[in-house]
């Protein structure tokens, strides 16, 4: 194991506290947070385009401007995903086909971000088009997990989790439309949110939403802590922020399971879904040992929810507008001439070729995913709390995600399909050191009692080793 560490670094909340207060000075957390950047990113390669001198630009304005007038995050550095647009920056999402793309403005949840006071130091790494669960693409190679270099992060997220896991970044923005926030975050042992599906604008993201896929898509932080990540889920939902509150869990139904696919959980998974469901049950919620079952069948949901609209989405996607082949893309690859990285080639094949298979067989993905969704909707009592693996192990070495996208991905992806929210927390390590993640999940828009559950977890875990 070869490990990257960093002096413990402020949180998200802790900087803020500061910057409102007027203790810290915007430019001086932006210099500081350059800095450790530079440190650890060659390690990582996690950066995909720094924003180094907007952000000593932007420090400055703010800093010129009264406390009141600097917003809720009055200056907070921050880093954001390559497949959101920010202005006056190449957001090329691992794409080949769009290393040249600058956009004129942020998009929405960018902006959003930036009028609370929010300042982008960086933007992050993904594989082509957002399409892997390991982070590697053409323009910016393969990104590392700071816990070991020789395991994955996941994706596609996966350089704000190495950034943020390794103290570089107080906080970040991802998306999710088949695990892509909670994968990366359980893999570096950081707290990822998941908001409910379509809760917040698609506009400046890529691939563009095109039908079912905004369905299927979530948008939301990642930080080291519950509290940092309820701060930034506030602003992001146009709310008030305000401090997670545990008496939302009580008296709740709380479902606890192990395994949602063909793979079975490791024994740390077990046993950390097993911890949190006693914690939970200490403050006050009602554990049942259930889940619904067609999340077994969630896999076939997903890829049946992706039909020609759909498809030819993803194709346009690949090819920043222009509809990409995937058969001509692998052809491309195996004589030596590729523009997709092997990951996201692969996991493009596949579904885009099983879809068009279960369509031709009359899978309904939309009917799959409103039984699901009402199944865990009765299960919970509309208002319970769900625990469960977000995958059956600790982040795999390199190279995993082309033999277990078909076995493993079913921890994921039925949430995608339910179109719920979810929260991954870490519970410790496990015997090799690696962190041990798990993920709460609710009912739609219910995203305060995941905060509040998650907050406790965070509390328990700060005061003894979850793990083994």
């Amino acid at each position: 194991m070869s490990a990257i560490t960093l002096p413990p670094a402020p949180s998200a909340a802790e900087l803020v506290a500061g910057l409102r207060a007027g203790r810290l000075h915007p430019r001086a957390v932006v210099e500081a947070t350059i800095a450790r950047i530079i440190r650890v990113d060659p390690h990582l390669r996690a950066v995909a385009q720094p924003c180094f001198d907007s952000a000593r630009a932007e420090a400055d304005r703010l800093a010129a401007l009264p406390l009141a007038e600097r917003g809720a995050l009055a200056g907070l550095p921050i880093t954001v995903k390559g497949s959101f647009d920010v202005a006056g920056v190449v957001s090329a999402c691992g794409l080949t086909s769009r290393a040249q793309h600058i956009p004129a403005v942020d998009a929405p949840i960018i902006a959003r971000l930036r009028a609370a006071g929010a300042i982008i130091v960086a933007t992050t790494t993904v594989p082509d088009n957002c399409w892997a669960q390991e982070t590697f693409s053409p323009i910016d190679g393969r990104t590392v997990n700071p816990w070991d270099r020789q395991r994955a992060v996941g994706g596609s997220t996966g350089g704000e989790a190495a950034l943020i896991a390794a103290g570089a970044s107080p906080l970040g923005i991802g998306s999710d439309i088949a695990g892509s926030i909670r994968l990366p975050a359980a893999f570096c042992g950081i707290v990822g949110l998941r908001l409910t599906s379509a809760s917040l604008p698609a506009d400046g993201h890529w691939p563009p939403a095109t039908g079912a896929m905004r369905e299927l898509l979530g948008f939301g932080p990642m930080a080291r802590t519950v509290s940092d990540v309820a701060l930034v889920s506030a602003i992001l939902r146009q709310q008030e922020p305000r401090l997670p509150d545990p008496a939302l869990v009580q008296r709740r139904r709380l479902l606890l399971w192990h395994d949602n696919a063909l793979a079975p959980a490791s024994r740390a998974m077990r046993q950390a879904v097993t911890k949190a469901g006693e914690l939970l049950a200490a403050a006050g919620m009602q554990p049942v040992a259930a889940g619904p079952r067609a999340r077994h069948w969630s896999l076939l949901g997903w890829v049946g929810r992706f039909g020609r609209a759909e498809r030819a989405a993803v194709a346009r996607g690949f090819g920043n507008g222009v509809a990409w082949s995937p058969f001509i893309e692998a052809g491309r690859v195996l004589i030596g001439c590729g523009r997709i990285g092997w990951p996201a080639l692969i996991y493009w094949c596949a579904s885009h070729y099983s879809s068009l298979l279960l369509n031709a067989i009359g899978i309904d993905g939309q009917a799959m995913a409103a039984q699901l969704r009402q199944q865990f909707l009765d299960l919970i009592d509309h208002d319970g709390l769900a625990i469960c693996p977000v995958f059956p192990t600790t982040a795999p070495r390199h190279g995993y995600s082309w033999h277990t996208w078909l076995t493993t991905i079913g921890y994921q992806v039925w949430v995608n399909l339910a179109g719920l929210p979810a929260l991954t927390v870490p519970l410790g390590q496990n015997r090799r050191g690696m962190p041990v993640g798990i993920q709460i999940v609710a009912g739609p828009h219910q995203e305060d009692r995941l905060l509040a559950a998650g907050a406790i977890i965070e509390a328990a875990r700060s005061r003894q080793s979850m793990v083994q």
